[in-house]
């Protein structure tokens, strides 16, 4: 079934967030790093049924500049047209993807989203990458206030620790969810129903 209404957003997948030595991926330490790299294979498996169904795959990662106010709070990571911003092979874009690099937490701050999802006519976004609790918490409280329906791909998602990941999905069911039995799904389900032409919209457990 196609879903040209529908994208999967994925956020700051990218070699600085997952791998040593990395910026972010060395901050997190080897237990975040093993987490966020089992979000991979999951999200291979996504990204194909979503091509596979129309859905349009968004990648919005960090491409900082110098003097990004994000640098006053975090050190240099995934700096433009480094190594460290490219996003990793085994979820590497394919044509038609939409890859947008980032200089903000939220891509609809730094790279005119919004209008590009518009002209495309989507309205639903599939939330996922990293962090469950910042990059991915502000795109979604951005594509909140701007009309989105939102559905947070749970186990596609990761914080630097899982505590940190539990309380991102907790303030997206608290301040944004207004259906969450739709709304936090499993990357696995959605694959599912995508390839076998099910409806996104069917109920689906909400994990973490």
């Amino acid at each position: 079934m196609s879903m040209p209404s529908s994208a999967v957003v994925v956020i700051d997948v990218a070699n600085d967030f997952l791998f040593e030595p990395g910026t972010i991926a060395s901050q997190g330490g080897a237990e975040y790093r093993a987490r966020a790299q089992a979000l991979l294979p999951r999200l291979t498996r996504l990204l194909h049924a979503a091509r596979e169904a129309g859905v349009l795959v968004v990648y919005a990662t960090d491409a900082h500049e110098p003097g990004d106010a994000e640098l006053l709070k975090w050190p240099p990571h995934a700096m433009k047209g480094t190594d460290a911003a490219d996003i990793p092979d085994s979820v590497a874009p394919v044509e038609g993807d939409l890859v947008l690099g980032k200089r903000t937490y939220s891509p609809f701050v730094s790279t005119g989203l919004h209008a590009l999802l518009s002209e495309r006519g989507i309205s639903r976004l599939y939330i996922t990458g990293l962090h469950t609790d910042c990059c991915a918490r502000h795109t979604s409280g951005d594509a909140f206030q701007l009309g989105y329906d939102l559905v947070w791909v749970t186990d596609g998602l990761q914080a630097f620790t899982e505590e940190a990941h539990r309380a991102g999905l907790e303030y997206f069911r608290q301040w944004y969810a207004v259906d969450p039995a739709r709304q936090f799904r499993l990357a696995a389900d959605l694959a599912a129903e995508w390839l076998e032409g099910g409806l996104a919209s069917a109920p689906g457990s909400h994990q973490g």
